[in-house]
């Protein structure tokens, strides 16, 4: 069987034009090319699928770029990515970033420079910004955002996610329904792009409940337990205590619980608790979290596919594509206390 070495002999050109002919081929001049396939046709020379793909200008490779890669709901995202990657015969690359850590012309040069061929991103925040100077009209990568934001970076991008906005409503109406009136929310930090809908939500469902909301039932929880224990602190040392909370994500709501137990409080006697993305542990927690559960491995699966299309062609896909949220009763949220002091 023929080498790389024995096609280089052949067409009388390095072993390093050999490479750039299957990996930039743009960089190598046609004539020169052309005695390379020669080589190769004489010779019999059978490119393994990677060189191939290089030739046909494909890396056969999506880079996931993934805001926080040891989030559950994000797991499962990726698993909904993977899987339809595999059946494509695309391979997946994982990167973890922080909001802006790579620039527009850095996502632009890794499918140029055929690194990958499409990007997914998943997670509220962009991992890019655009460079001064680059307007709506710069060239764009195929990207697809997986998940809820409020990025004005990535809107203009094809989304797959569910309305936040309406989860959010839901649930707190759920609460209202209980009988509760002082409802809290936990967030992540103020105007973080992910769950930005979500508050909007909660606070509709409160003003069409005539509730108002002083600013001591909002507390930051940075989406993790460490930080949602410290805002629940806060929160029951609020002017007027809350008999219910609506935590961002579940994470935020499991750490409160667990807070809230510490201090001698009851869940969901005392104070209710709520969540959002049903990850796996809130059915095992006590109680059993109550929740807003999202069609995690759908959304993957679903931009993925919709990434494969802008990878064939760009202007094919636009827009959001909204999939279905539940909520999810269990033990977690109660009927409201018949009374609540004023601190």
């Amino acid at each position: 069987m023929a080498s790389i070495r024995d096609v280089a002999r052949h067409a009388g050109v390095s072993n390093g034009t050999i490479s750039r002919y299957f990996h930039e081929p743009e960089r190598v001049r046609m004539e020169t090319r052309n005695k390379i396939q020669v080589a190769i046709e004489q010779l019999g020379y059978l490119p393994n699928a990677l060189a191939r793909n290089f030739r046909l200008g494909k890396t056969k490779l999506v880079l996931a770029l993934v805001g926080a890669l040891g989030d559950p709901f994000y797991g499962d995202v990726l698993a909904g990515v993977s899987y339809v990657a595999r059946q494509r015969g695309y391979r997946i690359r994982i990167q973890e970033f922080t909001a802006g850590s790579l620039s527009h012309t850095d996502l632009n040069h890794i499918v140029t420079s055929r690194e990958a061929d499409g990007i997914i991103v998943l997670g509220g925040a962009a991992p890019f910004r655009r460079n001064a100077g680059e307007g709506e009209s710069a060239a764009n990568p195929a990207i697809v955002v997986c998940g809820e934001t409020a990025d004005p970076e990535l809107l203009h991008y094809p989304r797959v996610q569910i309305d936040g906005f309406s989860a959010a409503r839901e649930i707190t109406l759920y609460l209202i329904g209980l009988g509760h009136r002082n409802i809290a929310f936990m967030r992540g930090e103020p105007g973080f792009s992910m769950i930005q809908d979500r508050e909007t939500g909660y606070r509709a469902a409160l003003e069409d409940a005539g509730i108002d909301i002083p600013d001591d039932w909002l507390a930051d929880g940075n989406l993790i337990i460490s930080d949602a224990r410290r805002a629940t602190r806060k929160l029951v040392n609020a002017k007027t205590l809350p008999t219910a909370i609506v935590c961002a994500n579940d994470e935020m709501a499991l750490g409160t619980i667990s807070e809230l137990q510490t201090m001698k409080f009851s869940v969901p006697g005392d104070i209710s608790v709520v969540g959002f993305d049903n990850i796996r542990y809130g059915e095992v927690s006590n109680p059993q979290l109550t929740t807003v559960a999202q069609p995690a491995q759908s959304i993957g699966e679903t931009g993925m596919y919709r990434l494969l299309k802008v990878m064939d062609n760009p202007l094919s896909e636009a827009g959001v594509v909204y999939l279905p949220h539940r909520v999810i009763i269990r033990q977690s949220a109660g009927i409201a206390p018949k009374s609540r002091s004023i601190r």
